[in-house]
């Protein structure tokens, strides 16, 4: 990242602090929003991170990170390697003055993902045990339809992991209790897969993401009227920006979402300050700008 790159973010993220309280707008097309609810295990963690660190390398912008910290993830990970590594817009620490915040945060993310995935949350998910955040935000996920990939390799007692740790020497009723947790989560919907694969896996299901949306706008296209004048333009709804003692309304990436039409017109208030990451994406989404008076 260079530094005019993350002099931008910081930017941006001051500004998206400022104007918070704001309905949070979807997530653009293309971008993919995901929460990583991270639990207090070491079998597979390294790589895990590595895995989703290289994919934002890959895509950018495409892919915007929100962690959430199980109690006993943030006293065994240091929360702020995982921040950089991953360059998330967002972490929270269970129990940390944030009560709720993983339930907001989860209405803006279009996935989940669980890096470490211990035998403790597979066991609370197997018994339908919510006395955690991170079990909590995985079984409101699929109960919203959002898909869930858990790295297995710190819940699954075959694993290479646990034969390092000499954790292999467990008697068979143990071993099958332990995996019949796993297929339990599995059939609930979490896509369990090893930490090497989670990457991939996770690209994957983006891809797919962004391959209904592309569908989907089409399909919107086609069924639109030929001449522009047989259907008045409809407009997402614009998020409320109070001006206070002159102060200016600031649009950053986040805001566009509300602001652009289903015919790729992005209505911009006059005099509206527009962050230099809301103008790459105007320009790489081929969106015209207009401008109207607020106060019209």
């Amino acid at each position: 990242m260079t530094g005019e790159e993350l002099v931008n973010r910081i930017v941006e993220e001051v500004l998206r602090r400022l104007n918070r309280g704001q309905v949070p707008a979807p997530s653009l097309p293309g971008h993919c929003r995901i929460l990583v609810v991270v639990t207090g295990g070491t079998i597979g963690a390294r790589v895990a991170l590595a895995e989703l660190a290289h994919l934002k390398s890959q895509r950018g912008l495409g892919v915007e990170y929100f962690i959430l910290f199980s109690r006993s993830a943030a006293a065994i990970h240091d929360p702020g390697k995982w921040r950089q590594e991953l360059q998330a817009v967002d972490v929270l620490i269970e129990g940390e003055s944030n009560r709720g915040r993983h339930t907001e945060l989860l209405k803006l993310c279009d996935l989940v993902v669980v890096p470490v995935l211990t035998r403790t949350t597979a066991a609370r998910l197997a018994s339908m045990l919510l006395d955690s955040a991170a079990a909590e935000v995985v079984v409101d996920a699929l109960m919203q339809g959002l898909p869930v990939i858990a790295a297995s390799d710190a819940a699954d007692p075959t694993s290479e992991g646990f034969a390092r740790l000499g954790m292999n020497r467990g008697r068979l009723p143990l071993v099958q209790a332990m995996k019949e947790n796993l297929e339990k989560v599995a059939a609930f919907g979490v896509i369990l897969v090893p930490a090497r694969e989670l990457g991939g896996a996770v690209a994957e299901m983006t891809g797919r993401r962004v391959q209904i949306e592309t569908a989907s706008r089409s399909s919107r296209a086609k069924s639109l009227p030929e001449s522009p004048y047989q259907l008045p333009a409809v407009f997402s709804a614009i998020p409320a920006v109070e001006k206070c003692s002159g102060r200016r309304m600031v649009i950053t990436r986040t805001e566009l979402a509300g602001l652009v039409s289903n015919n790729g017109v992005v209505r911009i208030p006059r005099g509206a300050l527009v962050t230099p990451l809301a103008w790459d994406v105007i320009r790489e989404a081929g969106w015209q700008v207009e401008e109207y008076d607020s106060l019209s």
